[in-house]
């Protein structure tokens, strides 16, 4: 707590002793510590590649762009001391603010750029309840949990129909309860609750320590053959290891945020046939081979969520350009229902939603390599 306090202290001072500058400014708010640093530091790489490049090329309207970044450490009490100390700065012009990728009173905190007269645009982010959330001058690209949620199902019920699948989530984590509730909404709009069942890691409100070897004999001992495993990356990696070693064919989803460097040293074999799913990302889209040539060639080799860090701050260079100004009124006002044309493609926006939701991959890790099932 006490370095909680300390940190927006620190926030509050450095803001109030800006200089006064004339650069056009883009707030990145994103966790660098945590649970989701590795997420957070990818959106922010692609807002500074991007930022770069506008630069190198003479800037925008004849501003140059400066990067601000802001890390919220997914906390709603930095959450809402940032969003009002932007909204109160008067150092700097700032035009756009990209994030948050955490959910932290979100309805909240856009009200206050809104009305503050702040764009803000959301690459991606964890929580369904951002669906629900609409305001002036507010875009969301993507990144639904009832996304991720349907193109499981989906590939669930074409490859796996019958099966009864063990839902694993962590009550103390935003994503897990996130993407743990589409699930089940999924699975109830199909109705096919029966075939899910739900698990927690905590066995009750008291007691919170985590049995991962009682739990993980009770899913199988109770006919489950599939697990779809939410929770932290170490939530993660043990209760796979438990799984396979009550039963070594048991199969096992789960978000490609756990597909990091300690999951496949730390099960070695046991990570073996993992389905991981994640947002398709622009990277490997043939339409766009060139462009990404050319970004690699700059330097800039995008990966994970860094291209929609990126492709954020294109969208807002091609609505500055289109309509001629900083404004945010007249750029909110383009927002909806137009054609906003980057080098990434075109985009759609309707109310602030994406006409056309990206839909999820699903990757099949098998022999040391990931193949692409969905």
């Amino acid at each position: 707590m006490i370095k909680k306090l300390a940190y927006i202290s620190g926030l509050i001072i450095w803001l109030w002793n800006l200089p006064a500058i004339s650069a056009v400014t883009i707030a990145v708010i994103s966790p660098k510590a945590g649970v989701y640093a590795r997420q957070g530091t990818e959106i922010f790489e692609g807002v500074r590649h991007a930022i770069d490049e506008i630069n190198a090329n003479g800037g925008i309207l004849k501003q140059k762009i400066k990067l601000l970044p802001i890390d919220d450490q997914c906390n709603n009490n930095i959450a809402l001391s940032t969003a009002h100390m932007l909204a109160l700065n008067k150092h700097q012009t700032i035009s756009l603010i990209v994030g948050p990728f955490c959910s932290n009173d979100f309805e909240e905190t856009t009200s206050i750029y809104a009305s503050s007269g702040i764009l803000q645009i959301i690459p991606t982010a964890i929580s369904p309840s951002l669906k629900k959330v609409k305001q002036k001058g507010l875009i969301k690209m993507l990144g639904y949990s009832s996304g991720q949620a349907a193109d499981f199902f989906e590939y669930y019920n074409k490859h796996f129909a019958g099966e009864t699948v063990a839902l694993l989530e962590n009550r103390e984590d935003a994503e897990s309860v996130a993407v743990a509730e589409a699930v089940r909404d999924e699975f109830q709009k199909h109705g096919k609750s029966v075939m899910l069942k739900s698990y927690t890691y905590q066995e009750n409100e008291i007691d919170t320590k985590i049995k991962y070897d009682t739990l993980a004999a009770k899913i199988v001992a109770e006919k489950n053959k599939i697990a779809y495993v939410t929770g932290t990356s170490k939530n993660i990696r043990k209760m796979v290891r438990y799984l396979k070693s009550e039963w070594s064919d048991f199969i096992i989803f789960t978000g490609q945020n756990a597909a990091t460097d300690e999951y496949f040293e730390y099960l070695g074999n046991d990570a073996e046939g993992t389905y991981f799913l994640s947002l398709n990302g622009q990277v490997n889209d043939p339409d766009l081979a060139e462009e990404m040539v050319k970004l690699r060639l700059s330097g800039f080799t995008p990966e994970g969520l860094s291209l929609y860090g990126y492709s954020a701050v294109k969208i807002w260079e091609a609505l500055v350009r289109q309509v001629g100004t900083f404004n945010y009124a007249k750029i909110s006002k383009k927002i909806n229902g137009n054609k906003i044309k980057t080098s990434l493609g075109s985009y759609y926006f309707v109310s602030g939603e994406p006409k056309n939701n990206e839909k999820y991959t699903i990757q099949h890790y098998h022999n040391g390599t990931f193949e692409k099932v969905y």
